[in-house]
């Protein structure tokens, strides 16, 4: 492809696309703009019919006091004579004409009688009450009629305005419309289409002092929002054409530009592959192509110091990966060493591709790299020399001895059709053990050229510090697991047991989930350890920590509280539940037969269990264990091998 053919790709890169993609953002920006205003139009619409609903309601204040002070129709209401009430009531509106409306309902929300037009609106109610100060019922005055309101909040916010109720219109200023449409959410416009005729609108409700909601919609034509949106449109539009002919046209002498002032460079460039460095490339003028020839010319000088250059950032490098290698040893996650390990060794030896085996994927998983597939071949037969039976393997992994001496962790090479590979094998001290066992091999591989001795040394090095961040991890593991774990049963430990109670407790307030808590008691524990001694106690105290793990969920938490009582953590449990989860365990304690330390036969066990949990029984974790402790006791009280639940928080108190 030609410099000109890569000019027009750049220029169709940087000037088309973003063009066509901002065209695209604006055209999307202007549609939500205008429908954003449209839709902020409406919702100012909305909230004038609320003033004028407030206001329309604080009008009805004066008839509404006038008729509390009838005395004729208070009486009919203290006596519950609804058609007395209902035409004492006709009587009061042909009396005022300002009143559309006046109703009474009791205290339930009833309407008991009431008078006047049903397309009232905007009421003001007062609570009545007797003699004794009873409240009885509420009475409510309106001086508003629905189609006054449409016309008045018409008139302010210039949007076409409906007023429903019970999905019955009871005026509108737009015709052609029927029952109330659906509510939605009162800060969403929708679309709708009324008459024939699309509308946009919004619809919310007015809460009545008294009696069902009352709906008010505004709307606007859909007409006047897509009419905006098309005129914003053909201006970006314009815009954007105008700035593309522009670029056009100073593309075009950029292009001549660069071609001149390319072609020049491109013979200076020329001569110097021949090996012609006396020639300078002319340069005129302060601009990026004088600064880019005066560079060419100092080209020739800098060579040779950037030949030396290479050399010393290489050693560099080898101390850099040799410090990376120390940094593995500090390391606590073995996956991401053994990655580590193999993607420094692929860079720092110039490979094609490598990859960690692992034989154990409970420590890490196999890591690969590079072109492994392509070259698996060569990198499985470095990895089978590294595992050939040898009279040192057997030596290093029984007793432990020769780890990191000289010779005792060795690289084996392969080739495989033109392919070199070398790989090393991985041992390290796990758990308790002295001795040593095999974790996994790393193998590296290239085409054409063979690895040095100085890369395969480069390779043991890595896997050794691999090898001692894989212990240390392990050691890491194994200590923490140690510091929230009972020894003599497995369970997790008392200070394991809070810190899961706290936990629990959080997300049982922030899920509103219940929270179980059991906790159990060897019965006659101590007869066990006086007549067979301690290490029939310590049997005891492990078959049953078995039996609550056999018994609880993935989810649950066993743990031993001290001495011979142990406590389960149910999370998402509440006290039924619990109850049954401990009645489980107490049978199969029950049924448990321990085998005696001393001689034949075995010994029965049985256990007392209470069980409390949140929020029945308590709110907090002190709560919880106390409650749970004190409905052990009472197990223990009413004879033993037993299951008691703890009282409810209400009984409690």
């Amino acid at each position: 492809m030609s410099f000109r053919s890569w000019l027009r790709v750049f220029f169709f890169s940087i000037v088309i696309i973003p063009m066509v993609a901002v065209a695209f953002v604006l055209f999307k920006l202007t549609a939500d703009s205008e429908t954003g205003r449209a839709d902020a139009s409406l919702a100012a619409g909305l909230r004038n019919a609320f003033t004028v609903y407030s206001q329309d309601a604080d009008k009805a204040g004066p008839a509404l006091r006038s008729a509390t002070r009838d005395g004729e129709l208070r009486a009919a209401l203290l006596a519950g004579k609804s058609r007395r009430a209902s035409a004492r009531m006709d009587v009061m509106l042909r009396a005022d004409r300002r009143i559309a409306s006046i109703g009474f309902y009791d205290t339930s929300g009833r309407r008991f009688a009431a008078a006047g037009s049903p397309d009232a609106i905007a009421p003001k109610r007062v609570a009545l009450s007797r003699a004794g100060g009873t409240e009885f019922g509420s009475l409510a005055v309106s001086v508003t009629y629905a189609d006054a309101f449409v016309r008045q909040v018409h008139l302010f916010s210039g949007r076409e305005v409906s007023v429903f109720l019970r999905h019955r219109r009871l005026a509108s200023t737009l015709h052609g419309i029927r029952g109330a449409p659906e509510l939605g959410r009162p800060d969403e416009s929708r679309d709708f289409k009324i008459a024939g005729n699309e509308y946009r609108g919004r619809v919310d409700q007015l809460h009545e002092s008294v009696g069902p909601p009352v709906q008010v919609a505004v709307f606007r034509e859909a007409g006047d929002l897509e009419g905006a949106i098309s005129d914003s449109r053909l201006l970006i539009g314009v815009i954007l054409a105008a700035v593309l002919l522009g670029a056009l046209g100073f593309s075009a002498l950029v292009v001549r530009a660069l071609q001149s002032q390319i072609g020049k460079f491109l013979e200076a460039a020329r001569r110097l592959a021949r090996g012609d460095f006396t020639h300078p490339v002319p340069t005129t003028g302060r601009d990026e192509f004088s600064a880019l020839g005066e560079e060419f010319n100092s080209m020739s000088e800098q060579l040779a110091a950037k030949i030396d250059e290479v050399e010393r950032k290489r050693r560099e490098l080898e101390e850099t990966i040799r410090r990376v290698g120390d940094a593995f040893a500090s390391g606590l996650d073995p996956q991401q060493v053994a990655e580590l390990a193999v993607q420094t060794a692929v860079d720092a030896c110039e490979a094609n591709a490598g990859r960690v085996v692992a034989l154990d994927v409970g420590i890490f998983h196999n890591v690969s790299t590079g072109a492994a597939e392509s070259l698996r071949p060569v990198l499985e037969a470095a990895e089978k020399a590294a595992f050939r039976p040898r009279p040192e393997v057997g030596r290093e992994l029984l007793d432990g001895e020769g780890i990191g001496e000289e010779g005792t962790r060795r690289s084996f090479t392969a080739r495989v059709d033109g392919a070199h590979g070398v790989a090393v094998v991985m041992t390290a001290r796990l758990g308790s053990s002295s001795t040593t066992q095999y974790v996994g091999v790393v193998s590296i591989a290239r085409h054409g050229r063979e690895f040095s001795r100085e890369e395969e040394e480069l390779l043991e090095y890595l896997a050794s510090q691999a090898v001692v961040s894989i212990e240390n991890a392990n050691l890491h593991e194994t200590v923490q697991h140690q510091a929230v774990t009972d020894e003599l049963t497995g369970l997790s430990n008392l200070r394991e047991l809070h810190t899961v109670l706290d936990r629990e407790i959080e997300r049982s307030r922030r899920f509103n989930s219940p929270l179980g808590l059991v906790m159990l008691d060897i019965d006659d524990f101590k007869q066990v350890n006086d007549r067979y001694g301690h290490q029939q106690g310590d049997e005891v105290l492990a078959a049953i920590a078995s039996v609550l793990r056999d018994h609880s969920r993935d989810i649950d938490e066993p743990a031993r509280y001290g001495g011979e009582e142990l406590a389960v953590v149910l999370p998402q449990t509440d006290s039924v539940g619990a109850v049954l989860l401990a009645e489980r365990m107490r049978e199969a304690v029950e049924r448990l037969r321990v085998p005696a330390v001393a001689g034949e036969g075995s010994l029965a066990i049985t256990a007392s269990f209470g069980v409390a949990s949140i929020p029945d029984a308590a709110n907090g974790k002190a709560g919880l264990i106390a409650a749970a402790d004190a409905a052990l006791y009472r197990a223990k009280r009413s004879g033993k091998n037993r299951v008691e639940r703890a009282q409810a928080v209400q009984a409690a108190g």
